[in-house]
């Protein structure tokens, strides 16, 4: 029977190695995805850019924490110009995507049931990716810096 040679150490920094690797490879199916995804007009319109992209995570979110977004926290939360959210605004409320609430001058928004039904596939489909991506390697790491921190602060 040999010695086992690995350290703590060795196994954390493999562990570390599996899952950064498994994590890259999650970023790359999605890149691709968002690539591909395109069967549907509403799938075209938001993987078209990352800047729509990106509006319909903020829409969904805010369907779901049913307090819609400004333009003004948008502007400032997505890192982007008025004319861009606004006409996003515009495109997606005339395609019925989102809701939009106008009180005074002020314009605010949120995902349509429409919108988060997509999303609701989407995140199905998410939630596969990361199951079978990086489930095993994440809770393999996250097990043995539990384990390490149980067994060493004795």
């Amino acid at each position: 029977m040999s010695k086992i040679k690995n350290s703590s150490d060795d196994i954390h920094n493999h562990l570390i190695t599996e899952y950064n690797n498994s994590l890259m490879k999650m970023e790359m199916d999605l890149y691709s995805a968002r690539q591909t995804r395109m069967l549907n007009k509403i799938q075209r319109y938001f993987n078209s850019t990352p800047l729509r992209n990106g509006f319909a995570r903020w829409m969904a979110y805010a369907h779901y924490q049913n307090k819609p977004y400004t333009i003004s926290q948008l502007v400032k939360e997505m890192h982007t110009n008025r004319q861009s959210i606004s006409k996003m605004v515009s495109e997606c409320e005339s395609e019925n995507y989102i809701i939009v609430e106008r009180k005074g001058k002020t314009v605010s928004c949120k995902a349509s049931p429409l919108l988060i039904e997509k999303v609701a596939d989407y995140c199905t489909w998410r939630k596969f990716l990361s199951k079978e991506i990086i489930g095993r390697t994440y809770n393999n790491l996250t097990r043995f810096e539990s384990w390490m921190n149980a067994e060493f602060k004795k």
